[in-house]
């Protein structure tokens, strides 16, 4: 389609130099190569992490160059550590609505479409001040059994847009649908953190429980019996005073033991 604004058009015009003297197509590699910083609104990095090892898989080598960290030893804490005091508990606490409207409203067998949580807080960078980032949590699921098994946060700096978070955030639909929804979380911190002491077991039982295994499952995953299972999952509940699956998940991402 052609272009008839010369409002548009005119100062183009005007810079002959710039503009190609014969047709030309750019190499595809090119394209490929550059398209994901062409799409940012500014400089970012991401890492990959995998939720069934409890580790970042793979980290992209750019994290040193704006929050001066090491990819090769950096962790899910370090990075964390960088994040401002204050809006550590609305990371937490959205990260944690997410996954929690996800497995009670979203589905596990609908998980397979993709979902990223969208949010902003600010981070200390190379200088050390604290400048505006715009994060993105893409959950990736199994194909077949709809089990998030991984999640690339993409963290991008927008402080040159805007140094003012207004502390919403949401949840994308990827695939297949264009559905959007507002998730609820507050800036401002709901208590302090729990007391919290699993055991070793305990922890191993609530790492799968959170990837969605059922108790049959986690039996013969971990090689013990569908009773010893159940018995975990009951201190389980008790120590920390939830009712429900979800609610252990959510409370355990939002105290960061998961």
């Amino acid at each position: 389609m052609e272009l008839n604004n010369p409002v548009i058009t005119a100062p183009w015009n005007r810079r002959s130099d710039f503009n190609p003297r014969s047709d030309m197509a750019l190499p595809k590699v090119i394209l490929e190569q550059f398209l994901p910083s062409f799409l940012s609104p500014g400089q970012f990095y991401y890492y990959l992490f995998d939720f069934y090892h409890q580790q970042i898989k793979y980290i992209d080598p750019s994290i040193v160059n704006i929050l001066g960290l090491d990819p090769e030893s950096a962790t899910v804490d370090s990075i964390k550590s960088c994040i401002h005091p204050e809006d550590i508990d609305y990371v937490a606490q959205t990260e944690a609505a997410s996954l929690k409207f996800m497995l009670n409203q979203v589905g596990k067998k609908n998980l397979k479409n993709y979902y990223k949580t969208t949010y902003c807080f600010r981070f200390k960078v190379v200088g050390g001040n604290y400048e505006l980032f715009h994060n993105e949590s893409v959950f990736l699921s199994d194909e077949e059994t709809g089990r998030i098994s991984q999640v690339l946060h993409i963290h991008t700096n927008i402080n040159h847009l805007t140094g003012v978070s207004d502390y919403t955030s949401s949840l994308i639909a990827l695939k297949d649908t264009e559905t959007a929804w507002s998730v609820s979380a507050s800036k401002e911190s709901e208590g302090s953190s729990l007391d919290l002491h699993f055991s070793k077991r305990e922890m191993e039982i609530i790492k799968l429980i959170a990837l969605g295994f059922k108790s049959e499952e986690i039996a013969a995953s971990l090689f013990i019996s569908l009773h010893t299972v159940q018995s975990h999952r009951k201190n389980i509940i008790r120590k920390s005073g939830v009712k429900t699956s979800s609610e252990l998940v959510s409370l355990c991402v939002k105290e960061g033991l998961i």
